[in-house]
């Protein structure tokens, strides 16, 4: 039982000065990926893609309006979208023409041209520009990461893709280790909005709570967009997460917000950031967690949001 992803980094090279404003690199790189998707990956009758006719076809429905495609999972009006960006380290970040930035997207999306749709999308910035004075950059590389986080294959370079047949994967064993720690420090890298009927808001998340929705989350892109449903005892997981005990915490609130200019709405984009130590029996979690640190948990993932580390203690 594996969870298969495609961890991609973005090299650009500015050509104009390029600015990300505070807690907004995300949402300017959502934005403009969006719009690039939908004019070089959909057919003329796409422009609406929650009635695009062709929503099978429609690669912008499926990257970025997965309702288009389908009904979403259970107690969800919408598919999770099959990707997460990794920008926060560019917020508020300022970059001369000539320097060089970094942009991550994990893509769940299997599909072997799924890559390159992004690709094609991302490289058109070179005649749009990017941020608020629509500075232009170019696309220099596309590299797939290792587990560590390192580059382990170049699938873009000069303006020529890999082969679709030659792209890697990342691929992370959900099957229970044969040991693991007591103790276990999760990090909140990124603001993460973890509901709970059970917990006030914005308040250190039981463990079982935390476990629940990175499950939730793995499994329901593994059965949208990689290999398949995984089969897992819910029941008896539930029971077993209960059991770990929430030490302590250190952890504090940010406020973010983002503007849908196209249905002229605000939306909060907060959560918590610090960090947690937990107690107990690990085994049956421990790769679950794993998986969790490249799709995210939470509300907001595709911004970046609730991005995790863990650390045995």
């Amino acid at each position: 039982m594996t969870f298969s992803l495609r961890p991609l980094a973005f090299d650009f090279t500015t050509h104009q000065p390029v600015y990300f404003p505070p807690g907004k690199a995300a949402n300017v790189i959502r934005g403009a990926l969006g719009s690039h998707l939908k004019q070089s990956s959909c057919l003329p009758e796409c422009n609406d893609a929650r009635i695009c006719p062709h929503r099978t076809d429609c690669t912008y429905a499926r990257l970025f309006a997965p309702t288009a495609i389908g009904d979403g999972p259970s107690g969800l009006a919408d598919s999770p979208r099959p990707f997460v960006l990794r920008a926060a380290h560019l917020d508020g970040q300022h970059f001369a023409s000539g320097q060089a930035f970094r942009v991550g997207i994990n893509l769940f999306d299997l599909h072997p041209q799924a890559p390159l749709h992004l690709i094609c999308a991302l490289s058109r910035l070179a005649d749009s520009g990017l941020g608020p004075g629509r500075g232009a950059v170019s696309l220099e590389s596309v590299s797939i990461l290792d587990e560590t986080g390192a580059d382990s294959q170049t699938i873009f370079h000069d303006n020529r893709p890999l082969p679709v047949n030659e792209l890697a994967s990342l691929n992370i064993s959900l099957i229970p280790p044969d040991s693991s720690p007591s103790l276990l420090r999760v990090d909140f890298l990124t603001p993460a909005d973890i509901k709970s009927r059970d917990q006030p808001p914005n308040s250190p998340p039981s463990f079982s709570t935390l476990f629940a929705r990175a499950r939730d989350r793995v499994s329901n892109l593994s059965r949208l967009y990689g290999t398949g449903a995984l089969e897992l005892n819910y029941a008896g997981l539930g029971v077993q997460a209960a059991a770990i005990n929430l030490t302590s915490a250190n952890i504090h609130n940010v406020d973010a917000v983002r503007f849908n200019a196209r249905k002229q709405q605000t939306h909060t984009l907060g959560g918590i950031l610090g960090h947690c130590i937990y107690e107990g029996q690990f085994q049956p979690f421990l790769q679950f967690l794993k998986a969790a640190r490249w799709t995210g948990v939470g509300k907001h993932t595709v911004w970046g949001n609730g991005e995790i580390s863990i650390t045995p203690l």
